[in-house]
């Protein structure tokens, strides 16, 4: 009987794991991509060229997909790029023939794939989950063969003070996918107390939220093999004190003016690519205007850093901080290392005069107080001690920590918002609206935890709330970066910007309204004027000391390429951000744009067919590729509580159920054995 009941135990136990398993996934609403044992993970590798002119960046990806099976493959796999990236261009290499993609609306895009995968013609066809996130779909693969995918866009440099950056984001956090029902609750709660809401945005914002579980699935056994190869063409224009890549090796030189960068080995797609520079002391960095001329428009990208320590008043007004740390189980491992020892320090720059509070999320909201509290002793022992004690687990439900940070719209003091997380979310929708509809005179920042944040969100989240966007790569850079961000937050330097001298309906301006900025920060603004007609015109701004304002440069003939393609992709974006928009006129605003820009977007792919039929009668299976975790990253240990649990509570009343058979086994054999002895 012991041993019986040791056989049932193991056996009940094994199933408790598995079973726990797939209900855990099934609560945080990742889907382990585990089962998939069809064939062994294929090789994917990735090849990045990168140019880059002063600020403007023109970007190819090759991917190449190894089909070293004996079936003929539809191959799936999920990319990052940029927030920002224009992406225009798609070639498919097939030995020595090269086929060119064409933009086209999704449904005809995917309409054309899939008709030219059921005849057996290679095809390939991209398309975008999210401004950061893509899927690229591989068909008619025969066994043995490479087939390279290339893509191009255009991009931004950022700029911080003097410190020129370019991101190439090459991991993907795993994104947290609240449930449908969950969605629609919580966009009836906060929808239901704005003046304007529709039932249309409403279903248009949920339907915006959901992602496929391409995206959300995460990786439990052995890392696949994605090897990934970087190297770039810098002409920054000026003479550089500095020039590093923080978090990969690399192997430079210089060609007079300019330098040629790449990694010294290839890197793995788990950790995004930094490269920093930096102009000698004493040299103006180019802060220009650039502008492409096309057809009948002159398109614009201005890029500006406004002087600084004159327009900082001496006494710095009293604020309250609202500080938000995400400690859901996608920030195991050392995002929650680098998120605790930021709001640790985060506590220290405090000013006598300030107020502040802590919330804690994963699948609820916390507040440390139930209001801000005055920066004592005493409250700064409780808050290290709260902060001490955080541990990542369960969802990332980052909706309830934004409506409960925002719970002062009019705020009668300075009331600054800090979020540090990884933003690995799917409902980045829902929380930009939140955001635009109850920001009032708050001000919001992001700071981005982790190897592979999710950028896109990170930075729209802070130009929705009017802040500013900090990445922390590794938990020796917390203190550097906080320190530059707290002058910041410190010290506004300008608000109420606008461009003066052009109509909003002439120049055509994205954003339509320019964010306050701060100590050292560059401004950005994409617009347009007419041929016909050239449009003198200025920046202006209010500071603590002065009001403030800089002339921009008349330019009726540009011939910086690509900005045409820069302004729409901000075009795209501004309407993206236009909550007022029923959903079939926000949709024909973008559709339009993408098509005449060739841009892909929401509604538009980029697809590639090659019309020589090379499956005739084999069978063609569907092989989706998984991609590693980031560096770092942990996979999620808790589980929000409230999930899916049938499947778990159906094993745990099994496994009661087997112990009460044991239990009733060995009462009856007990009694059995007293009835012979009494015989």
């Amino acid at each position: 009987m012991k041993n019986l009941f040791a056989v049932l135990m193991s056996v009940c136990l094994l199933a408790l794991v598995n079973v726990a398993s797939a209900t855990d996934s099934s609560m945080i609403r990742y889907q382990s991509m585990e089962s998939d044992q069809t064939f062994e993970q294929l090789p994917l590798s990735t090849d990045i060229e990168m140019h880059v002119n002063s600020v403007v960046s023109r970007v190819s990806v090759k991917q190449t997909f190894q089909n070293n099976s004996s079936e003929w493959l539809e191959g799936v796999y999920q990319f990052p790029l940029p927030e920002d990236a224009a992406v225009d261009t798609l070639k498919m290499y097939i030995g020595q023939r090269i086929i060119e993609g064409e933009i086209q609306e999704k449904e005809r895009a995917e309409r054309t794939y899939q008709q030219a995968k059921n005849k057996g013609q290679r095809a390939s066809i991209v398309h975008q989950s999210r401004a950061n996130l893509f899927t690229t779909k591989l068909a008619n693969i025969a066994p043995g063969e490479s087939i390279t995918i290339e893509i191009e866009f255009q991009s931004m440099v950022s700029m911080d003070s003097t410190m020129f950056s370019l991101r190439m984001p090459l991991g993907i956090t795993p994104r947290y996918q609240p449930s449908r029902d969950a969605l629609r609750n919580d966009e009836a709660h906060h929808v239901a107390s704005y003046k304007n809401a529709t039932e249309a945005k409403s279903k248009a914002s949920i339907n915006n939220t959901v992602l496929s579980s391409e995206v959300t699935g995460f990786n439990t056994g052995s890392q696949p093999n994605r090897p990934v190869t970087v190297k770039v063409f810098l002409n920054p224009g000026f003479d550089l004190s500095l020039l590093e890549s923080p978090y990969h090796e690399v192997y430079t030189q210089q060609h007079g003016d300019s330098y040629e960068i790449e990694l010294e080995n290839p890197t793995q797609a788990n950790r995004d690519f930094i490269l920093n520079w930096q102009p000698q002391l004493g040299q103006d960095p180019k802060i220009a205007l650039f502008s492409e001329s096309k057809e009948d428009y002159n398109y614009h990208v201005l890029m500006m850093l406004p002087p600084t320590h004159t327009l900082v008043g001496e006494q710095a007004q009293p604020r309250e901080m609202i500080f938000v740390i995400d400690s859901s189980g996608s920030m195991s491992g050392e995002s929650m290392q680098q998120a605790k020892a930021g709001l640790l320090f985060a506590l220290e720059q405090l000013g006598s005069d300030d107020t502040f509070n802590i919330i804690d999320f994963d699948h609820e909201a916390t507040k440390l107080f139930p209001n801000a509290v005055a920066n004592t002793s005493e409250t700064i022992q409780l808050a290290e001690y709260f902060v001490k004690q955080l541990d990542a687990d369960g969802g990332t439900e980052i909706a309830k920590a934004v409506d409960m940070a925002l719970d002062k719209p009019e705020a009668e003091r300075l009331r600054q918002i800090v979020f540090l997380t990884d933003g690995s979310i799917g409902n980045e929708a829902q929380v930009f609206e939140l955001i635009e509809n109850k920001l009032g005179n708050n001000r919001l920042f992001t700071v981005g935890i982790g190897s592979a944040p999710n950028s896109y969100f990170m930075n729209r989240a802070a130009n929705f709330g009017r802040g500013t966007y900090t990445y922390i790569g590794n938990i020796n850079e917390v203190q550097g970066q906080l320190e530059t961000l707290f002058k910041k937050l410190r010290y506004p330097a300008l608000t109420n910007l606008r461009l003066a001298g052009g109509e909003q309906q002439t120049i055509d301006m994205q954003p339509s309204v320019l964010r306050d900025l701060y100590l050292g920060e560059p401004l950005f603004a994409a617009y347009r004027t007419s041929k016909n007609s050239a449009i003198s015109m200025k920046v202006t701004g209010q500071s603590d000391v002065y009001q403030w304002s800089k002339n921009i440069p008349v330019v009726v003939n540009g011939k910086d390429k690509g900005i045409a393609k820069l302004w729409a992709r901000q075009k795209i974006a501004a309407i993206n951000a236009d909550f007022g928009l029923g959903y079939d006129e926000k949709r024909q605003q973008i559709l339009d744009t993408a098509l005449e820009f060739h841009l892909m977007s929401d509604y538009t792919s980029l697809v590639a067919v090659d019309k020589t039929p090379a499956r005739i009668r084999e069978a063609l299976k569907q092989k989706r590729l998984k991609n590693p975790l980031p560096k770092g990253w942990k996979n999620p240990h808790g589980y929000p509580r409230g999930g899916t649990v049938a499947n778990l509570a159906m094993v745990i009343g099994f496994i009661s159920l087997l112990l009460a058979m044991t239990y009733q086994l060995t009462v009856n054999r007990r009694r059995k054995v007293r009835a012979s002895t009494k015989h």
